[in-house]
């Protein structure tokens, strides 16, 4: 496959999967017909080498009858269309992505609409999305899946194609924990994210806020570069997006710019120019920034002489009535402002309703005295990295006169060390800062530009792609070369099934936590249903069958839930056993001096932390903290680790770490010294031994098992342990499902 995935990178492996083509069709026209698609992504993109093929919405509804026209028209460039008739781009787009994403992950809660009706589209959005990458793309190659639009994908692409290496960029911010989890289809897209093998965010914010959401809502643990899941690291990486300086620096040496800034420059002479670029959407600030430029007018009248406020606001869906009312207010605000301050001759705001053109743009970043942003949640803000740009061009005069001021809530505040921020939502230190830019130094002026232009050189978006794809790369061949437990599939399953049902013996080794009965929030709250207690007697009621269960509970515990049924018992990680209807027997000696001293440590920190609590056993001490507050609880299990391991040295104990738990053991007792006393000269013929477990302390069950046994790993657990036929169950209903079917089989002969 290595072989292979180089032959797929020298031709071009790269397949982008986004919402819309770099392209969008022109309604109308008798022949298909494109024009360039607005907007960062598809500017960032521009350079990227080795793309060999782009999947996308072509941005209007196609008819039935014309879309193999359309689709052999794009597959010239290499683009591959996705059509959405009418409802479901409704569905997807508008109720969901714009109505219930876009909101949420901005932090506006008060227009968040939740339609869980069209959630199915976007679900089905997302797998035509998927589908439409798994046909494009080659054995071995990279697939870039991006933004919010497509946040299933990940997951669907690594069901199908294990040899991809999957990667996806979030351009928009992600919210905190505390937001995110309003989402209803919260751990869906969490676990849609999951299945690439590297996510990038804009901001160390997004990262820590990403990870955050996956230890609250789904109980995975993560480093500061990584989240576990399924036995594998999914990379986690901070790679702000930046413009195409290559386009902007010759758009600026255009001379039609020279032309648009000549006249400009006549038209503003002697006048300080306030510059603001948006697109028309809520989460940009306008309307504050209109009412922090009020305000600056009603400090001092006279600035409307001598300040020019020019708002450019590009269209943005105004087939929307709330976008139309969004327009109307800042026009309404636009008009007030112009009647209280403008006079003949004077325009306090100039205001421009429509797209403008490259050399427009240009001009007018290079021409303005102040550049003033202030979006109220934004993930990068290229507008910022643009007029730092701009102002700033090699081989132009440079007037060293531009200052940007920059919100403090868009990324690129992150980015821009050389801004001035401002609290968007606080008009009078708006008022100030626009108030400071005016009496800057020329020395001052220059020192901040010549700091950010030199940042943006950094984040050019040709050196951005490449570095993604570089650690989207190191990311899946850390996977490739993991060994971890495969899902397990239809036919394996059938295999398995029909092994139980031929075997002459059977016996059956079954964790309990985790993997018969789900976790819950206190130990005690996890006695078995009547479901498990069934399950577990019609078991071992089938002929030639011993049914075992290996758990790290304490005796006290396994016998008054299980002493009564027909199974044998290992409690304490196997430190103890109990055969069907018999006494509790020590199966090791061990040195248990350390074990009073220990304790002591463990309850004094759970006297520190609310919601944790301290099981004591024969042969070993656990700290649960599974209801504790999750990050609080996960800084202080670091802690506590760190403060055991320096009290270990020369101690026969060890550290054992669980789901939520730390658990210090005897050194020499663990689930496999049972095992293995099971099986003292191997499996016989014809007999067939299973295991299932969950967590890390299954892992010395599974290595005990005699060659030719079988292991299945329930949940998200830890990578594939030593035995070779390894697959695995996402949760623990699937586990008891599998065991009431392998009942059934049996049953009927019986």
């Amino acid at each position: 496959m290595t072989v292979e995935r180089n032959r797929a990178q020298e031709r071009g492996d790269v397949v982008v999967v986004s919402n819309r083509l770099p392209v969008r069709l022109v309604p109308g026209a008798r022949t298909p017909r494109f024009e360039p698609s607005a907007g960062g992504l598809v500017s960032a993109l521009k350079g990227v080498e080795g793309v060999a093929g782009w999947v996308g919405w072509p941005g209007a509804p196609v008819a039935a009858g014309a879309r193999r026209q359309v689709t052999h028209a794009l597959a010239e460039q290499a683009l591959h269309p996705v059509f959405l008739d009418a409802d479901e781009v409704e569905g997807f787009y508008g109720r969901i992505c714009n109505d219930t994403l876009w909101p949420l992950f901005h932090y506006f809660v008060d227009r968040l609409r939740i339609t869980e009706a069209s959630w199915e589209h976007y679900v089905a959005v997302n797998r035509r999305f998927a589908e439409a990458a798994l046909a494009v793309a080659a054995e071995g190659a990279r697939v870039w899946v991006h933004d919010f639009h497509l946040m299933l994908v990940p997951a669907m692409l690594r069901a199908e194609r294990r040899d991809l290496a999957v990667g996806f960029f979030l351009h928009i911010p992600f919210p905190s924990s505390e937001v995110y989890r309003l989402l209803p289809a919260r751990e869906e897209v969490l676990r849609g994210l999951l299945g690439a093998d590297y996510l990038g965010f804009q901001t160390a914010d997004d990262a820590r806020h990403f990870r955050s959401a996956c230890l609250r809502i789904l109980g995975l643990d993560s480093q500061p570069d990584s989240v576990q899941i399924d036995g594998r690291a999914v990379g986690i990486g901070i790679d702000p997006i930046g413009i195409d300086t290559v386009s902007f620096r010759d758009a600026a040496r255009d001379p039609e710019t020279a032309d648009v800034l000549a006249e400009f420059e006549r038209r503003y002479e002697g006048q300080t120019l306030v510059l603001g670029v948006e697109r028309l959407d809520y989460t940009k600030g306008v309307l504050q920034k209109l009412r922090a430029f009020e305000h600056y007018l009603e400090q001092d009248p006279e600035r409307s002489r001598t300040t020019t406020l020019l708002q450019v606001l590009v269209p943005s869906r105004l087939e929307s009535p709330e976008v139309q009312a969004q327009r109307d207010e800042i026009e309404r605000l636009v008009a007030a402002i112009n009647g209280r301050f403008g006079r003949p001759g004077i325009t306090p705001v100039e205001y421009i309703h429509r797209s403008i053109s490259r050399s427009e743009l240009v001009a007018t970043y290079r021409r303005a005295d102040v550049m003033l942003i202030t979006s109220l949640r934004d993930g990068m803000n290229l507008v910022a990295q643009e007029f730092a740009f701009c102002q700033t061009v090699p081989g132009l005069p440079r007037r060293w006169n531009g200052v940007l001021l920059l919100s403090e809530l868009a990324g690129a505040a992150q980015v821009l060390p050389g801004a001035v921020l401002v609290n968007p939502w606080h008009v009078g230190g708006i008022v100030e800062r626009l108030a400071e830019a005016a009496v800057l130094t020329q020395e001052e002026r220059k020192a901040r530009l010549e700091t950010m232009a030199s940042r943006v050189a950094q984040l050019d978006s040709r050196r951005w792609a490449a570095t993604f794809l570089s650690r989207l790369d190191t990311w899946a061949r850390r996977r490739r070369r993991s060994r971890v437990a495969t899902p397990l599939s239809e036919a394996s399953r059938r295999r398995l099934v029909k092994r139980f049902a031929r075997a002459r013996k059977r016996t059956i080794l079954l964790d309990y936590d985790g993997t018969l009965r789900e976790l819950t929030a206190h130990p005690e709250l996890a006695s078995p249903t009547a479901e498990i207690l069934d399950l577990l007697v019609d078991l071992s009621a089938l002929p030639g069958t011993q049914v075992h269960l290996v758990s790290g509970r304490d005796r006290a515990t396994l016998g008054r839930w299980f002493g009564s049924l027909p199974v044998w018992l290992s409690a304490e990680h196997g430190f103890v056993e109990r055969v069907p209807g018999g006494a509790w027997r020590q199966l090791l000696d061990v040195d248990l001096k350390w074990l009073p001293r220990m304790e002591r440590v463990l309850r004094r920190v759970a006297s520190e932390v609310p919601g944790t609590h301290v099981e004591r056993k024969a042969c070993a001490v656990a700290w649960h903290y599974r209801q504790a507050e999750p990050e609080y609880g996960a800084w202080r299990a670091k802690e506590l680790l760190l403060m055991v391991e320096q009290l270990l040295p020369g101690v026969p104990a060890e550290i054992l770490l669980g789901h939520r738990v730390v658990e210090v053991r005897a050194v020499g007792v663990n689930k496999g010294v049972y095992v293995a006393r099971l099986f003292p000269h191997g499996r016989e013929h014809n007999h067939l031994v299973l295991a299932i477990g969950d967590d890390q302390t299954d892992q010395e069950m599974y290595a005990a098992l005699p060659p030719g046994s079988s292991s299945l790993h329930v949940g998200t657990g830890h990578p594939l342990g030593p035995t070779r036929h390894q697959h695995q169950l996402p949760d623990p209903e699937s586990a008891r499902a599998l065991l009431r079917e392998l009942v059934d089989v049996v049953r009927p002969t019986a």
